[in-house]
């Protein structure tokens, strides 16, 4: 099974990219995370802000792989703790379907993205 990670952003900082092959490592031989990331919009003082999110949501949803099961990770969302995240990547793992988690850029997920979902 792939666990696709789609983010919003670039050029992250050495503590994030340590983090991110921190955790991937930890997964079973038969669960690989990949990365997918995706170009922040610019933003500057006068920046479309609406506009930028829902080209990043575009973007991301162009980057979906087929036959994923799609998760958006929404600061609205439902909580998990970590419990309830291990027990859902149990039943991801057994399910036989390979997973996408999308995260946005600072403004969120387009709403797009979020329709689209499946959790």
């Amino acid at each position: 099974m792939n666990i696709y990670l789609l983010a919003v952003g670039n050029k992250m900082p050495d503590w994030v990219t340590k983090g991110y092959h921190e955790y991937a490592k930890r997964l079973t031989s038969d669960c690989q995370l990949k990365l997918i990331e995706i170009v922040p919009g610019k933003r500057g003082k006068n920046a479309d802000l609406v506009r930028i999110k829902k080209s990043e949501g575009e973007k991301i949803l162009e980057a979906i792989p087929k036959g994923c099961l799609v998760i958006a990770l929404e600061v609205k969302g439902k909580p998990w703790t970590t419990p309830e995240l291990s027990r859902q990547m149990d039943r991801w793992l057994h399910g036989g379907q390979d997973v996408a988690l999308l995260v946005g850029g600072p403004e969120g997920l387009s709403e797009a993205c979020v329709a689209r979902a499946d959790v």
